[in-house]
This record gives C-alpha cells, sequence and structure tokens, in this order.
C-alpha cells in the first residue's frame, strides 16, 4: 500500500505531489487514515510550509504569493502566523487550536460542483492506498496523475523500458539477462522509463555522444512493486520516467518478471 499527497490550488493542478504522507500536511489536515481532500487557508499553509522538507516548502512558498495576490487578508494572517512560528518550539508551533478555524474539509459528494474558489484557500489531498484512491473526485485525480503513463498489463506486470550503454549492457548480459547490475557510488538513482520512445530518445542522445552507441532495453516487473514508485516528468509528452534509489536496485531485481530484453541498438 503507497501513501501519496498533493497540494495545489483548488481547480489547478498539483505543484507538489509525491509518495508519502508529510508529517507536517497530515497534521494540518487532523488526517489518520482512509483518502480525502482539505481546503487550507493562509495560517494553514504557513504551518505546513515551515515545517515541511527543503523542496516541499519552495514549492509551497509559491502557493503562498499566489494566496498573497488574491487575498490579501489570509496573506496578512498567514504572515503572522509564519512571524509566531519563529519564536516559538516547533513542537508547539501547530497547536490544533489555530489551525482548526483556517480548515475546511471536502464533500466528497459534492463532485458536480465548481472545483475552484475564489477564497485564497488551497487544495490539500492525502491519498492512503494509490491502487485504491476511493471515491473523493481530488483523490482520484491525484492517483491517476502520480501513475500516470504506465503500461501496466492484466497479469499484474508493468512494462518498463531503460537506454544503456555498452558497458551496463555487458554487465546485464553476464547475468542472464535477469538482473540489473548495482550502481555506481555516484549513481544515486537507477531510472527506467515509461516507453520506447523516450528511451530511444536518450539512447540517441546521450548514450551514443558519451560511448559511441546507445540500447534500449525493455523489462517486466511486478506492479505492485513498480507502483512503489510515483511518475516523474522530466519534461513535457513522452518525458516519463521512475526514480528508483539505488539502495532499492537489489529489491527491483527480485520483482522482475522474465527476461530483460535488448529492443533496439543505435549509432553515429
Amino acid at each position: 500500500m503507497v501513501k501519496a499527497y498533493g497540494i495545489g490550488p483548488v481547480g489547478g493542478e498539483f505543484v507538489r505531489a509525491d509518495a508519502g504522507w508529510p508529517p507536517a500536511l497530515a497534521a494540518a489536515c487532523g488526517h489518520i487514515s482512509g483518502s480525502a481532500s482539505f481546503r487550507l487557508d493562509g495560517p494553514a499553509l504557513a504551518h505546513v510550509i515551515e515545517h515541511s522538507d527543503p523542496d516541499d516548502a519552495d514549492a509551497l512558498r509559491w502557493l503562498a504569493a499566489d494566496l498573497e495576490r488574491s487575498d490579501p487578508d489570509a496573506a496578512a494572517a498567514s504572515g503572522r502566523l509564519a512571524a509566531d512560528l519563529e519564536r516559538s518550539d516547533p513542537d508547539a508551533a501547530g497547536a490544533s487550536g489555530r489551525l482548526a478555524a483556517g480548515l475546511e474539509r471536502s464533500d466528497p459528494d459534492d463532485a458536480a460542483a465548481p472545483r475552484r474558489r475564489d477564497d485564497g484557500s488551497v487544495l490539500a489531498v492525502l491519498v492512503e492506498d494509490l491502487a485504491a484512491p476511493g471515491v473523493d473526485p481530488d483523490a482520484v485525480r491525484l492517483a491517476a496523475n502520480l501513475l500516470a503513463g504506465r503500461v501496466e498489463h492484466a497479469d499484474g506486470t508493468t512494462t518498463l523500458w531503460r537506454p544503456v550503454g555498452p558497458q551496463e549492457l555487458r554487465l546485464v548480459a553476464d547475468s542472464g539477462w535477469r538482473r540489473w547490475p548495482p550502481r555506481l557510488p555516484d549513481q544515486p538513482i537507477f531510472y527506467p522509463v515509461l516507453n520506447e520512445a523516450y528511451a530511444t530518445q536518450i539512447a540517441r542522445e546521450w548514450n551514443i555522444p558519451a560511448s559511441g552507441v546507445g540500447h534500449v532495453t525493455r523489462f517486466r516487473v511486478e506492479t505492485a512493486f513498480a507502483r512503489r514508485y510515483t511518475t516523474r516528468r522530466a519534461g513535457g509528452g513522452h518525458i516519463l520516467e521512475l526514480w528508483i534509489p539505488a539502495e532499492d536496485v537489489a529489491a527491483l531485481n527480485e520483482h522482475l518478471v522474465g527476461t530483460i530484453e535488448l529492443v533496439g541498438s543505435y549509432t553515429g
């Protein structure tokens, strides 16, 4: 079961979405289990920013700036809360009483209502299981966003592709075409991609200049394992990939189904 979250303007695209439940966001929403969407006002958003990791905080500051342009009163409250947080003990700063007035839990049954509101609130979505997001329309939308572009099959497998150079291909062949080699110390992420067109593009544009030849491989992995990793958009259109930490490559190999196939080779 893979948890996920998303946050963004009401009725708009998520500006931050990923696997997991950031503790600050779950606490601000007062959410413990299940899948649901919430509205956060300026003070609640300020609390989440204050207690988020740097990557989340940077994305959410953009929302705070947008809130300031659209709702000066909410922005002023947000600024006052941020100042309070700077002066207070971080563990005590998120007192539920100050946040409760700024939260309005959305009604999943109200799917037909317009999704955008003009009160300056921000949409926060928490999904307990990406594979079964429930009936909340925003939770369903978030799950579709984080699992976009997958080639999933009825037999419970997902097809992935990976462009490789000659050295990595040789290591795969040495394994009997059944395992990916461990990553090097300067390679913290293993990057399979979600379609052959993107894999071919990388092989031509990166592997050929780097080593004179680029290969495209294809392999299947258990879908339940692939869904542990959200779809990453490295660009527009078909530029979709997974980011699998180097320490998870051994586990990936245990969940491969069948052999790794060589489906294309390109030179010059």
